[in-house]
């Protein structure tokens, strides 16, 4: 069992005991330590269906086994949410789940947890199904301000995007006209190999007339988009939009779309994962982002390199030649794999402990995604624009 938890910072409220479901990749090197890392939190319980969790194929690891992760956090281990839904001593002893599966099983599962009173974290996108996404949507409204559910956007977290939000709620931009956003990511290698079976083979609606359905929008896009429509309080109508897809994998390299949103404003987009440089390799390549928001009054902007705090910043530049608003740094999604977790973990363990919190990713913006998602999907394989379901 891990004994590395640091003291707690304050005794007057007890610490989040959060349940991690699904113990992947990104629940052994992120969700698991930094919770037993974070003072404030502690692992209460684990759901994983196979004794040996498998990572992708890009990843050329093998994870610990279940009977590894038991005696690393000493903590009861599951073999299904049912299992774990009913017994009834670690549920009452639990505040919030975060569900770390593969995206097919969020909706199922989010409404389990919803329904026996948990707060839950949400790994990205919500759902790849707009009907389920609905349905979780309202089961998490239905269940607020009660419980918590927020989306792991970890960008809509950071302080930059609360400022930029506030900037726009305030009037400081205007009305939005129009929208620029870019993202690309160096993730090539991931989204070319068809042996990525998860990022590049569609399921279930997932699946275009065409064959097409899945790629670097699913895999990559909530992050840009999600950030987009918080900020900009955006509802979409329609979608305009054209993929290049790869040879080998079938899975969607590059993405450009047009948005259409309700009062007229535009979104253009592009996204892909040609950005040269690996990710995950030893010496880590960032990814770009480059979003500005056209409004009546001025242009928002926010661009940089993820890895790379100084490669850009917040800077809300004005028509009237009044005193631009400028925040240094730029800081998007959060990977970050020391410390005791980025900040939407952190506002999720103040949920759980009945604390004050911000939800940069709630279900609304969940949803938005989805819905915007699955529209480009089906306009790519169309050669039509498509409405926003």
């Amino acid at each position: 069992m891990a004994t590395n938890k640091r003291p707690r910072l304050s005794e007057s409220v007890p610490p989040a005991r959060v349940a991690v479901i699904g113990a992947g990749w990104w629940s052994q090197g992120w969700h698991l330590p930094q919770l037993q890392r974070n003072p404030d939190s502690t692992v209460a319980a684990i759901m994983q269906r196979s004794e040996q969790p498998k990572a992708a194929k890009f990843l050329n690891l093998k994870l610990e086994t279940k009977t590894q992760l038991r005696e690393r956090y000493g903590v009861p281990i599951f073999s299904s949410c049912e299992e774990l839904l009913a017994d009834e001593k670690t549920m009452a002893a639990i505040h919030g789940v975060i569900i770390c599966t593969a995206h097919a099983c969020h909706a199922d599962m989010g409404k389990k947890f919803l329904a026996a009173g948990k707060h839950i974290l949400m790994e990205k996108p919500m759902t790849v199904d707009v009907a389920e996404a609905r349905a979780l949507a309202a089961a998490a409204a239905a269940a607020a301000p009660r419980l918590a559910f927020m989306v792991n956007n970890t960008a809509n977290f950071r302080d930059q995007c609360f400022d930029a939000r506030r900037l726009v709620e305030t009037g400081e931009l205007g009305a939005i006209h129009h929208v620029l956003c870019v993202m690309y990511s160096p993730l090539m290698f991931l989204f070319d190999d068809p042996g990525n079976t998860g990022w590049v083979k569609p399921s279930g609606t997932m699946v275009q007339e065409d064959g097409s359905g899945n790629g670097f929008g699913w895999g990559q896009l909530s992050h840009l988009l999600g950030w987009v429509l918080f900020v900009g309080g955006l509802e979409v109508e329609e979608v305009t939009a054209i993929t290049h897809r790869s040879e080998a994998s079938g899975a969607d390299l590059t993405d450009a779309a047009l948005f259409k949103c309700k009062g007229g404003c535009s979104i253009s987009l592009s996204g892909g994962c040609a950005w040269p440089g690996n990710e995950h390799g030893e010496e880590a390549t960032g990814k770009h982002f480059d979003i500005k928001m056209f409004g009546q009054k001025g242009v928002l902007m926010y661009g940089g390199d993820d890895k790379n705090p100084k490669s850009g910043r917040l800077e809300l530049r004005r028509h009237d030649g009044s005193d631009s608003y400028v925040s240094e740094g730029f800081l998007m999604e959060n990977t970050e794999k020391e410390g005791n977790g980025p900040e939407s973990l952190l506002n999720f363990i103040a949920a759980c402990r009945g604390l004050p919190y911000r939800n940069g990713a709630d279900q609304q913006v969940g949803l938005q995604a989805v819905q915007l998602l699955a529209a480009m999907y089906r306009s790519a394989s169309s050669g039509k624009t498509e409405k926003v379901l």
